[in-house]
């Protein structure tokens, strides 16, 4: 049974950040990195406690954190109540927190990093990706992958223009898979931000395998950002 304690900051009357402990290094990491954006943003962070996680996707709260080793284990299908689908289903952001190691700083370190994919897909992802660099003041990478070298000045194009309006912009296109591209500009990176095609029916229930191959070997935390369902747009409208 899951125990649930609220540990308090000054409240702003925003929703809280909720974090899974399951006394794991990632798990620690994932509670520490919880508190600092927390803090940061002045907002409470809601502890969940218990070694089985089933974390509910509809949780009253404004971020979801959890650590690589939590994320992987509840990614086990067998489960029932797997990691990949809370990520695909949440109707906030789930972030994973990797524990940072590589090699040395990447070409984006520093930086918030986001996939584009050129669908309304990555629009949710690319919106977050801004509102944290603007709270962050950092600037932005953009990523996206071409089939070939002539779709190069295109997506450059595409890129440039999603990003019209911020000082700080970098694109990346590259010609090699998506998800080399992104794991190689998330270290030093504050932050890599994916979407998930969380639109329901049995393609809801998994991540795309480019946002798996990022949880799985990015060197920082990674969100994941749902598209939300035309139901969900239009409940929102209505409140």
């Amino acid at each position: 049974m899951k125990c649930e304690t609220d540990d308090a900051l000054p409240s702003t009357g925003s929703r809280p950040i909720v974090v899974e402990v399951d006394g794991t290094d990632s798990g620690r990491d994932a509670i520490a990195w919880a508190y600092r954006e927390a803090g940061r943003r002045g907002v409470r962070v809601r502890v969940l406690s218990g070694r089985d996680p089933g974390l509910p996707a509809d949780l009253d709260a404004s971020m979801i954190v959890v650590g690589s080793a939590t994320f992987l284990r509840m990614s086990d299908l067998a489960d029932g109540s797997t990691a990949m689908a809370l990520a695909a289903h949440a109707s906030v952001p789930v972030v994973i927190v990797r524990p940072g190691s590589s090699d040395g700083p990447g070409p984006s370190a520093g930086r918030v990093v986001v996939g584009v994919d050129g669908t309304g897909l990555s629009e949710p992802a690319i919106d977050f990706a801004f509102a944290e660099a603007r709270d962050r003041d950092c600037g932005v990478t953009l990523v996206h992958a071409v089939e070939d070298e002539a779709g190069r000045a295109d997506a450059e194009a595409m890129l440039t223009s999603l990003g019209a309006g911020h000082a700080d912009l970098r694109v990346v296109v590259s010609a090699d898979l998506a998800s080399h591209a992104l794991i190689e500009e998330s270290a030093g990176a504050r932050l890599l931000v994916v979407g998930s095609r969380g639109h329901g029916g049995l393609s809801g229930m998994l991540l795309g395998s480019v946002s798996q191959a990022v949880v799985h070997r990015a060197h920082c935390p990674v969100a994941v950002v749902r598209q939300a369902t035309r139901r969900e747009r239009n409940v929102s409208r209505r409140l």
